[in-house]
């Protein structure tokens, strides 16, 4: 007795990638919050400026990398201010724990997954 497969690793494979593209764009907008929490009153914060123009990227798929960006854009002292307080690359490290449990919450959710 033969068994008909219905092969669907093209859409199978899309559906994850989009899944990564939401996870990196969830990852960016957390190390987004975390670096802004970084800057305040004798912190690297004088007005606002800056810590506004702290900015994550929404992800995106670039051939089969998925990337993303967190950075600043538009202020001239920002990397100064970053040399000094290490603001975003706290970020960063406060979120790296969590990256794992974020990519696994958007795959299984492409996945159908509870």
């Amino acid at each position: 007795m033969a068994v008909k497969m219905n092969w669907k690793g093209k859409q199978v494979t899309e559906q994850i990638a989009q899944a990564l593209v939401d996870a990196v764009t969830e990852i960016d907008l957390r190390i987004e919050t975390a670096a802004k929490g970084e800057l305040y009153e004798g912190h690297g914060k004088r007005f606002g400026t800056l810590q506004r123009s702290i900015q994550g990227a929404s992800g995106r798929l670039e051939g089969t990398k998925v990337r993303g960006s967190v950075g600043t854009k538009g202020v001239k002292y920002a990397l100064p201010i970053h040399r000094k307080y290490k603001y975003l690359t706290i970020g960063v490290e406060k979120v790296r724990p969590m990256v794992p449990a974020i990519i696994q919450k958007h795959v299984k959710r492409a996945s159908g997954g509870s």
